[in-house]
């Protein structure tokens, strides 16, 4: 009886742990998305994004914030964000300073100068 009971209260912690862990690992469904962000020194910027990320079970809307700022030894800044669904900004904060931004997505690259660019996936 308490053989019997040991084996069940393993099986009953493994699974605990296995549902705890288990929405932790992404889905392959998940696409990445590339970004690289380039200015002149001394231009700041700042990123929002909202993203809807499949698990192995289930799915859920993560939000990620991203700012830098360009310097003489860094004057570009790479990221990646991983889901099924993106929506965001990228916007300059410094008055008067263009950034460019290049999207890579599915081998499709788009590229936008300006202050602020605004994405929809």
């Amino acid at each position: 009886m308490k053989k019997r009971l040991a084996v069940v209260a393993i099986l009953v912690l493994v699974g605990v742990l296995v549902g705890l862990a288990g929405p932790r690992i992404r889905s392959w469904e998940n696409a990445k998305f590339s970004f690289e962000v380039d200015g002149i020194e001394g231009t700041e910027f700042e990123a929002f994004f909202t993203h809807e990320v499949k698990y192995i079970i289930g799915s859920r809307t993560e939000e990620t914030d991203i700012q830098g700022e360009m310097t003489a030894d860094k004057n570009s800044f790479e990221f990646d964000i991983v889901g099924t669904k993106i929506s965001g900004n990228i916007t300059s904060k410094t008055p008067g300073k263009n950034i460019t931004v290049t999207v890579l997505f599915a081998g499709m690259e788009n590229s936008f100068e300006g202050m602020a660019y605004y994405m929809s996936f």
